[in-house]
C-alpha cells in the first residue's frame, strides 16, 4: 500500500535537529522523532496500564525517546528496553534516554560539572601530557588538524573524571558530537569522505555550544509519570542476552542496519575510547549484523534456522540465482545468506518478547547492487516479511514510505517500507509457504 504520503518525511530524520535532546548527535540514519507517533495513531492503539517498548536496534535512541514523550501525552508510564551494538551509538541513545528520563536535575548537574571540567581539560593541556590514538583517519593531518585530535582526546580524559554516570554520558555525547566539526571528513552515506574545502571548528567551542544546547533542553523537559523506567543496553539483538526473556512488551519498533555503522563512525569510536586497537575496531565490525559487503564475514559463522531450513532454503533461492556470476558472487551470496540468518533470529527472539495482543513494526529500505550491465534489487521488505511469518507474526500491512533513485535504477521493489506485524496466535503448519504482498511469495524477493 502506497503511504508515502503520510511516512515520506518520517522515515528519515526530519526536524530532530530542533527537537529538544533529539538534537544532541546528528544521526543522518534516524527516524523522525514524530514517526512513532504516526505508528500510535495508525494502529489506534490505547493504553491499559503503560506503555512498553522494546528497540532491539535503539540507534541514537530517537525511537526510545519519542515513546517517552508520547506516554507523558497518553497519561501512563513508560517501560522502555533497547539494545544496541555499536558502543558510540549505545552511549548517545543512554544520554538521551537519561536526559529525557531526568530533564531538569539532570540540567543542574551538568551545569554545576561543566566549569571543573573545562578547568581539568585546560590543565590536562598546560601539562604536556602526550595523549595517543591508534586510529590512521585521526593522525592523518590531511582529515584532522593535530592540535584538534589532541584537544579531543584531552577532553576525553577529563570527562573519564566525571563521577556521575548519567553527567558523563551528556559530555561524552557532546563531544562524539565535537568529532566531525573538528576535521574535513563528513558522513556520506555508506562512507567517510574527504571535504578538503571545509574548515575545521576547534573542539572545545563545539563542545560548549553543544553543552549549552543540552542543558537548554533539559531545563525545559517535561517529566516522565512516576513509576516510567528506560534503559540502553549494549548487547546483539539476535539473542535475549541483553534483555529479560519474561519482559513482554506491547510495542516492538526497529530498523536493522543496513551499512557498516563501525567504519561510518569510527572517529567518534576512538575519541571516544572505545577500542584499544586496530584489533578491538575488527572484533566490532565482525560481530555486527551481516547487512553489508564492507567486510567479508568469515564462513565459519553458524546459521541458526536449522529448523526451518526447507522454506529458507526455498525463500533464498530465487535471490542467490540471480546474483551476477562475477567476482563479487561468492561475498554477495554470502551477505544474503547472513542477513537472511540474523533477521531471522532477530524476529524469532522479538516474538517471544511481545505481548500477545502487541505489535511489531519494522522499517527496512530494498537496495540495488551490482553494476549497470547486472544489476539486481533484494526487496528487503518482502523478504523480511516473509521471514516473519516463518517466525509465528503476521503480517498485517506493508506500508511504501517513499520511493527511491538507486546508482539511476528506477523499479517498483526501490523502496523504504513500513512492515506490521502481529504475533500469530496459533503457529502455521511447517509446510505452508509464505505469502507476505497481495498473494505474491517469495519467488518475487529479487528483481
Amino acid at each position: 500500500m502506497d503511504r508515502s504520503t503520510d511516512y515520506a518525511r518520517l522515515v528519515v530524520p526530519t526536524g530532530n535537529q530542533s527537537e529538544a535532546i533529539h538534537r544532541w548527535f546528528r544521526f543522518k540514519e534516524a527516524y523522525s522523532a514524530q514517526l512513532f507517533s504516526r505508528l500510535l495513531k495508525d494502529a489506534g492503539w490505547e493504553p491499559v496500564t503503560e506503555l512498553s517498548l522494546y528497540d532491539p536496534f535503539a540507534g541514537s535512541g530517537t525511537t526510545l525517546v519519542s515513546a517517552l514523550v508520547a506516554s507523558v501525552q497518553l497519561g501512563v508510564p513508560a517501560r522502555l528496553v533497547g539494545i544496541e551494538r555499536n558502543p558510540v551509538m549505545q552511549l548517545i541513545a543512554s544520554a538521551k534516554v537519561a536526559g529525557a528520563m531526568n530533564g531538569k536535575p539532570l540540567a543542574k548537574e551538568v551545569e554545576a560539572a561543566l566549569p571543573t571540567l573545562l578547568q581539568t581539560y585546560e590543565a590536562k593541556l598546560l601539562s604536556g601530557e602526550i595523549l595517543e590514538t591508534p586510529s590512521v583517519t585521526l593522525n592523518n593531518e590531511k582529515y584532522f588538524p593535530k592540535a584538534h585530535v589532541r584537544a579531543l582526546l584531552t577532553m576525553r580524559e577529563a570527562i573519564r573524571m566525571t563521577s556521575s554516570d548519567t553527567v558523563r554520558w551528556v559530555f561524552e555525547t557532546c563531544l562524539a558530537a565535537s568529532v566531525e566539526p573538528a576535521g574535513r571528513l563528513r558522513r556520506d552515506g555508506r562512507a567517510l569522505r574527504h571535504t578538503p574545502e571545509r574548515k575545521p571548528i576547534h573542539p572545545r567551542t563545539t563542545f560548549e555550544q553543544l553543552t549549552g544546547d543540552c542543558i537548554a533542553d533539559l531545563k525545559r523537559w517535561d517529566d516522565p509519570l512516576p513509576g516510567s523506567s528506560a534503559e540502553v543496553n549494549l548487547g546483539d539483538a539476535r539473542t535475549l542476552m541483553a534483555v529479560k526473556d519474561t519482559d513482554k512488551f506491547d510495542w516492538i519498533v526497529f530498523s536493522p542496519p543496513y551499512i557498516d555503522y563501525t567504519e561510518v563512525y569510527k572517529t567518534e569510536a576512538w575519541v571516544l575510547g572505545c577500542y584499544e586497537d586496530v584489533g578491538g575496531m575488527r572484533r566490532q565490525r565482525l560481530s555486527t549484523v551481516r547487512s553489508h559487503p564492507s567486510i567479508r564475514f568469515p564462513d565459519i559463522y553458524s546459521y541458526h534456522h536449522e529448523g526451518s531450513r526447507k522454506q529458507i532454503d526455498k525463500l533464498v533461492r530465487p535471490l542467490l540465482d540471480v546474483v551476477p556470476k562475477d567476482k563479487y558472487m561468492a561475498g554477495r551470496q554470502q551477505i544474503v545468506q547472513g542477513y537472511v540468518d540474523d533477521m531471522f533470529q532477530v524476529l524469532k527472539s522479538c516474538r517471544s518478547l511481545v505481548k500477545h495482543d502487541g505489535r511489531l513494526v519494522f522499517i527496512v529500505g530494498n537496495s540495488v547492487h551490482g553494476t549497470a550491465d547486472a544489476r539486481f534489487i533484494i526487496a528487503a521488505d518482502l523478504l523480511m516479511a516473509a521471514l516473519a511469518e516463518l517466525t509465528e507474526w503476521t503480517v498485517e500491512e506493508i506500508r511504501v514510505a517513499r520511493w527511491t533513485t538507486r546508482r539511476g535504477s528506477k523499479d517498483r521493489f526501490l523502496r523504504e517500507s513500513v512492515v506490521a506485524l502481529r504475533p500469530t496466535p496459533v503457529q502455521s503448519s511447517p509446510e505452508e509457504q509464505p505469502v507476505v504482498e497481495s498473494g505474491r511469495s517469495a519467488s518475487n524477493l529479487a528483481s
